[in-house]
């Protein structure tokens, strides 16, 4: 990634582990029960999803999931009927000992926020800020916006070398990412990019980090997405991307066209339309990820574009398909026919020409002044 695309692009990763199990061979997906595993020095705790006969795919309490070895009854135990998630005081006691002393723990009511100690109003509430508004953004929209299942948390490290130390281990991170969402650990995972200070000039690449990643989280613990069924990558970056802006994120104060244009995003795509980049690309979005391990920089670009033409010409089609995908059922697969099927049916099969109508209203955009 480049310089510019590193400064705006927040990596998601999506875990392909969650789409590669199938309907349990030993009981129904996601049972009403609590059982405990025992693996190597620890016993985990939580609600089967799937059980492939060699796998278990466990939610635990505090919202993470595990894949853990199940061959046989004999390896895990019932603990008792029904599930539920920590409590949010449950849960600060343990991201505090987690953490240390270096770090607050701060709760809100949807968010555990874990933060460099200071002012609870600059590290914590944004989150739950964002999350008001996005509701509220839905449900205006006639889309159905359940409650968390647990408390959402959010880690803001001290620096970026503890955030560089913290990701080192997955082998997909870009290191000019400035965080990301993780629905494995249902974790937002980011940095002090301008020390807490609304003052700093670095304090718009962190609201802008919290903005993408708690549009995310939301979206993913709210039934927009679903955390158990894979989500088209160019719908869930496109989403985030398009709740950066602040007549999107906050439109009761920012309501004209303007004001929902995401500037970096449209600056990248007018370019690659001059150079000729993005034709027959919208074709290969709907149908695979692949354009976004080949040229990310055109695929976030791609997909904010998408994002905003629907919401903008085809609002009510672009809800209800949005509504569709997060009701597709759990651990199945989403095949390239799959997926090109559900976009025709919600906006016509002739991409082509959906992406020429789309060019013409991206070019004729005018970039708005910062």
């Amino acid at each position: 990634m480049n310089s510019l695309l590193g400064r705006f692009c927040i990596l998601t990763i999506i875990l392909v582990l969650l789409s590669t199990f199938v309907s349990p061979v030993h009981g129904q997906s996601k049972l009403n029960i609590t059982v405990k595993v025992p693996y190597k020095s620890t016993s985990y705790q939580g609600k089967p999803l799937v059980w492939d006969g060699s796998d278990m795919m466990l939610l635990r309490r505090d919202g993470k999931i595990s894949i853990l070895p199940v061959s046989s009854s004999k390896d895990y135990s019932v603990v008792k009927q029904g599930f539920s998630s920590y409590s949010k005081s449950e849960m600060r006691v343990q991201l505090q000992k987690e953490f240390g002393s270096k770090y607050q723990v701060s709760v809100t009511s949807n968010f555990i926020v874990v933060h460099p100690p200071g002012d609870y109003g600059v590290w914590a509430m944004p989150f739950e800020e964002l999350y008001a508004r996005f509701r509220a953004y839905f449900q205006s929209r006639g889309l159905s916006v359940k409650d968390p299942e647990f408390p959402m948390v959010a880690v803001v490290l001290r620096t970026r070398n503890e955030f560089d130390r913290m990701l080192g281990a997955y082998h997909e991170y870009d290191r000019q990412i400035l965080g990301y969402y993780n629905p494995r650990s249902n974790r937002i995972i980011t940095y002090n990019q301008g020390n807490g200070k609304s003052s700093s000039k670095d304090w718009f690449f962190n609201s802008k980090t919290i903005i993408h990643e708690a549009t995310h989280q939301t979206a993913f613990n709210t039934g927009i997405h679903s955390r158990y069924a894979p989500v088209p990558r160019w719908i869930s970056e496109g989403l985030a991307m398009y709740f950066e802006a602040k007549g999107v994120n906050n439109s009761m104060y920012y309501s004209k066209q303007k004001d929902r244009i995401n500037r970096s995003r449209l600056i990248e795509l007018k370019a690659f339309f001059k150079r000729g980049k993005v034709k027959g690309k919208v074709a290969q979005l709907v149908v695979s990820d692949q354009l976004f391990r080949s040229d990310p920089n055109l695929a976030y670009a791609l997909s904010w574009g998408l994002t905003f033409f629907l919401s903008e010409k085809m609002p009510d089609e672009y809800h209800a398909f949005l509504k569709k995908d997060g009701k597709r059922s759990d651990f199945q697969d989403f095949t390239a026919r799959d997926r090109a099927s559900d976009f025709g049916a919600a906006f016509g099969s002739d991409i082509s020409s959906l992406e020429a109508r789309m060019k013409q209203f991206i070019t004729q955009l005018s970039v708005p002044s910062r």
